[in-house]
């Protein structure tokens, strides 16, 4: 299953992976008439203080290197923000809590600037990056409420890229999709409980795909321009 955490968007509402709709929405149960006229007292209880988001952690160098995280940060979903100024290959590689390493969210060559997610599926768990590059590089980690909002019906970028679909897409959509590049084209949309993969080709490309209902997140593997509409 995947997972991506506790996605805050602007509006204030919290979606929360693996919460049903119809737990959230539940209407409140029909006190007896009793208890109804019965004299009620405000909670001495507080109300549960939100967790603070965490602040973005910010890493640069230049070269190979292997970037050790905070172990609070371990098993956060993050947003991954990457740079890198180089001629040669540029893999961000996660590394596991014994260093085994797993599999890359960034393996380009050259210049490169996108956004990937780190630790989306459930149980993982990232104890430092080991980057291959030939050239600067700067890697920030962020909270995943901090990503793009796709608000309206069209949408463009140009390469990686994580967006928060908002509001949530309900009932019968489709998205048309376009991307003029040379390499992969990927799309990938999550709901509160699972993914799904919406695109999958190589070069340029151009179609109309369904968006599943209740999509709060969109991820985009690309090198080219690429643009969404929904219909």
């Amino acid at each position: 299953m995947a997972v991506v955490g506790t996605l805050t968007v602007p509006t204030g509402t919290t979606n929360k992976v693996a919460q049903s709709s119809e737990t959230r929405n539940a209407p409140a149960k029909a006190t007896d008439r009793a208890s109804s006229d019965e004299e009620t007292t405000p909670s001495d209880e507080p109300s549960p203080t939100p967790s603070p988001e965490p602040s973005p952690r910010r890493y640069s160098g230049v070269s190979a290197k292997v970037i050790k995280l905070r172990k609070s940060d371990w098993t956060d979903v993050w947003l991954v923000t990457l740079t890198h100024r180089g001629q040669s290959n540029f893999i961000v590689s996660p590394l596991d809590a014994r260093g085994a390493e797993q599999s890359s969210i960034v393996n380009e060559i050259g210049i490169y600037k996108g956004s990937v997610l780190l630790n989306e599926d459930e149980g993982t768990e990232t104890a430092a990056l080991k980057i291959d590059a030939d050239g600067k590089w700067t890697v920030t980690l962020k909270p995943i409420s901090k990503a793009r909002q796709w608000t309206g019906a069209g949408l463009t970028g140009r390469g990686d890229d994580v967006v928060i679909v908002n509001p949530p897409s309900a009932g019968l959509t489709t998205v048309n999709a376009r991307h003029s590049g040379s390499s992969n084209f990927i799309v990938d949309a999550y709901t509160e409980s699972s993914r799904e993969n919406l695109v999958n080709e190589i070069g340029s490309w151009r179609g109309e795909v369904p968006l599943p209902d209740g999509t709060i997140l969109v991820t985009v593997h690309a090198d080219g321009v690429w643009s969404f509409k929904k219909s």
